[in-house]
C-alpha cells in the first residue's frame, strides 16, 4: 500500500514537471529556433555530438536542450563559428592523441586536458599515459572539424606539417627520422613500420623545462668518457677506440671514426652491454652517494650525466641505451626556448613538455629505450654523424611586434608562431596566404574579426585559419591575472630567414637577424643569414651585428 502511494506521488511530480515545461516553452518558439541551423536540423553539443531527441514533446525537448546549451555557454561559452563552411572564418578542430607508454599519466598530462577541452575525450584516466595531441591531415591521426569532415577535406589536400603537443614522462627511443629518399626506401622494404615515403625534419618549442638529448658530442668528449668510464669502453671494440683516438683534424675522418665507433657500440653483444651497465650503476650510485666527493669538486656537467644514466636505466632496465649520454648531447631547455632536428640527427627526448611541428611524417627509425621495433642497422647507416648539439633559439619578433615570436627552421614545411597577448591588450594575427593551424597553450581571452566571429579562447581549443581569412583580434580582459598564449604553425613564410639550424648546418656559420644592423654593417660572409633571436643574443653579437655560434 505504502508502495503505490509513493509511485503515484512520483508519476504526479513528473505530469506537473512536464505541464510547466509545455507552457514556458509556448512563449518560446522563437528563441527555440535558434537551436537549428539554416537547414532545421538540430545543430550538434559542445563535445560535437548530435543531440538526439527524447520521448518528450518536441517543445519540451528543446527546452530541456536550450537550458543545456545556455548553462554551457555559460561556463565555457560556445565554440561555434558563423558559416562553418565558408572559408572566411576561423573553425573549432578535433584533433586525435597518442597514449605512447611514455607519456604523462593523468591529470598531470598538458595533452589529457587539451584533449578534454577539445572534446575528443569525456573524462581523464589516470592510469592511462597521455603523450601526443596531433593536429593535421596525417592518416595515422587525421584531425576533424565538428560535423566529421576531414581537415584534408577542408583544406582541400594534405597540409605540409603535423602540429603536435607533446608530453613526456619518461624517455622516448634513441632515433632519427629519415630524409626523402630514405623514407621512400623504407616504405617500400618495410611498410608495416614505415607508414609513409616522406621525411621528418621537426622542430620543439618548450613549455615546460624540457630535457633532451640532441645530436653527437665532439669526438674529443667521447675520447674523454671513453677513458673515465671502463664500463662504456667495454663495450666498444678496440678499432673502434684507437680510431677514436687517433682521428685527425679532418672533418670526414672524424665523421667515419665515429661511424665506427657507434657502430661498434650499438653491435655490442647483449649479455656484456648488460654485464657492464650493472658495473656502471653500481659505482655512479656510489659516487652520487653523500660518501662521495663534494659536489663542488665534481663538473656540473658530469654530475648531470650520471644522474641522466641512473634515470635512465631505472625507466629501461638492461637496456644499454641507458649509456647513450656518454655519445649525445645531453641538453636542459628553457621554456620559450627551441631547436630543430634535421633528417638523420640522432635524439631521443627524456622529460618535460613541448610544442613539436614537423613534415607529415610518422616515420621514426629506432635504436634503443624502447620495448617498439628496433632498426639499428639502417640507423647506423642513414646518420650523419655530425657533431655537436643543434642552435637552441628563443624566436625572433615578427610582423613588427615583440609578442609574435617566430620560429623559423630551414625547411619549406613548416614554421611556428607563439603570440602573447597580456590582460588589457589585444593582437592582430597577422593574414596568412596559407591554411594554419594554432591551438590555446596558455590563458583565456576571446576573438573578433571583421565579419564579427567570437570565439572564446580556453587552453587546448584548437582552430583552423583558412588561406586569407579576415584578420582575427586576440583580447584579455584587464582583470585576468596572466596572459593569453597560442601556438600557430603553417607552411614556411621566412625560408630565407631562417631561426633555427640543425647541427650539421652549425659550425662557425653567422648569422644575422632582425636585431642585427643594416645590411650595410654586416660581414660580407656568403652564409645563409640566420636570426640572432633575442636581444640578449643582440649583445653578444658585438659591433657588427653577428653572433658566431659557438661549438658545443
Amino acid at each position: 500500500m505504502t508502495n503505490t502511494s509513493s509511485t503515484k506521488k512520483v508519476l504526479f511530480g513528473v505530469n506537473e514537471k512536464l505541464k510547466q515545461l509545455s507552457v514556458a516553452t509556448k512563449s518560446e518558439e522563437k528563441t527555440d529556433k535558434l537551436l537549428l541551423n539554416s537547414e532545421d536540423e538540430p545543430i550538434t553539443t559542445l563535445s560535437g555530438r548530435p543531440y538526439t531527441k527524447s520521448i518528450l514533446s518536441p517543445s519540451a525537448s528543446d527546452k530541456i536542450f536550450k537550458n543545456i546549451n545556455e548553462t554551457n555557454d555559460a561556463i565555457m561559452a560556445s565554440q561555434h563559428t558563423y558559416e562553418t563552411a565558408s572559408n572566411r572564418n576561423v573553425i573549432p578542430l578535433r584533433p586525435t592523441f597518442k597514449d605512447y607508454a611514455w607519456g604523462i599519466r593523468g591529470l598531470d598530462s598538458r595533452v589529457a586536458r587539451y584533449a578534454l577541452e577539445s572534446g575528443i575525450i569525456d573524462e581523464v584516466d589516470p592510469d592511462c599515459p597521455y603523450a601526443e595531441l596531433w593536429m593535421g591531415t596525417h592518416p595515422s591521426g587525421p584531425t576533424t572539424l565538428r560535423d566529421g569532415t576531414t581537415l584534408e577535406e577542408a583544406v582541400g589536400g594534405q597540409l605540409p606539417f603535423l602540429f603536435k603537443v607533446l608530453s613526456a614522462g619518461k624517455a622516448l627511443s634513441i632515433q632519427a627520422h629519415p630524409c626523402k629518399d630514405g623514407a621512400k626506401k623504407l616504405h617500400v622494404e618495410n611498410p608495416e613500420n614505415y607508414v609513409d615515403d616522406n621525411h621528418k625534419p621537426e622542430l620543439a618549442v618548450a613549455l615546460t623545462p624540457f630535457e633532451a638529448m640532441c645530436g653527437f658530442r665532439r669526438l674529443e668528449e667521447i675520447a674523454i668518457l671513453i677513458k673515465k668510464h671502463p664500463e662504456f669502453a667495454a663495450c666498444i671494440s678496440n678499432e673502434a677506440k684507437l680510431a677514436c683516438f687517433l682521428a685527425s683534424n679532418d672533418e670526414e675522418s672524424r665523421k667515419e671514426a665515429l661511424r665506427v665507433l657507434f657502430q661498434s657500440f650499438m653491435s655490442c653483444p647483449k649479455e656484456t652491454s648488460a654485464e657492464q651497465l650493472k658495473k656502471l650503476l653500481k659505482r655512479l650510485q656510489k659516487e652520487q652517494s653523500c660518501d662521495h666527493v663534494h659536489p663542488h669538486e665534481e663538473p656540473p656537467w658530469e654530475r648531470k650525466l650520471s644522474r641522466a644514466i641512473l634515470r635512465l636505466a631505472q625507466q629501461f632496465p638492461g637496456d644499454s641505451g641507458a649509456m647513450a649520454p656518454f655519445l649525445l648531447n645531453y641538453l636542459l631547455i628553457a621554456p620559450g626556448e627551441s631547436f630543430y632536428m634535421a633528417a638523420n640527427e640522432p635524439h631521443a627526448y627524456v622529460a618535460g613538455e613541448i610544442i613539436e611541428c614537423m613534415a607529415c611524417s610518422d616515420n621514426v627509425v629506432r635504436a634503443g629505450l624502447t620495448p617498439k621495433f628496433k632498426d639499428v642497422n639502417n640507423l647506423v647507416s642513414m646518420l650523419t654523424y655530425s657533431m655537436g648539439g643543434p642552435t637552441i633559439n628563443a624566436g625572433t619578433p615578427a610582423y613588427g611586434d615583440d609578442r609574435i615570436m617566430r620560429y623559423t627552421p630551414p625547411t619549406g614545411e613548416f614554421e611556428v608562431m607563439v603570440i602573447t597577448c597580456n590582460p588589457g591588450e589585444d593582437i592582430t594575427l597577422p593574414q596568412l596566404p596559407v591554411p594554419a593551424v594554432f591551438i590555446v597553450i596558455e590563458g583565456s581571452g576571446n576573438t573578433d574579426n571583421d565579419d564579427g566571429q567570437r570565439l572564446v579562447m580556453r587552453p587546448g581549443r584548437s582552430y583552423l585559419m583558412p588561406a586569407n581569412c579576415p584578420e582575427l583580434t586576440l583580447a584579455v580582459n584587464a582583470n585576468k591575472r596572466g596572459p593569453l598564449k597560442i601556438a600557430l604553425a603553417h607552411e614556411n613564410q621566412h625560408m630565407d630567414e631562417p631561426t633555427l639550424a640543425s647541427a650539421a648546418d652549425v659550425g662557425t656559420k653567422q648569422w644575422a637577424g632582425e636585431f642585427a644592423l643594416p645590411s650595410e654593417g654586416r660581414s660580407s660572409a656568403p652564409n645563409t643569414p640566420r636570426s640572432i633571436g633575442s636581444p640578449m643574443m643582440a649583445k653578444l653579437a658585438g659591433a657588427n651585428g653577428f653572433y658566431e655560434v659557438p661549438k658545443l
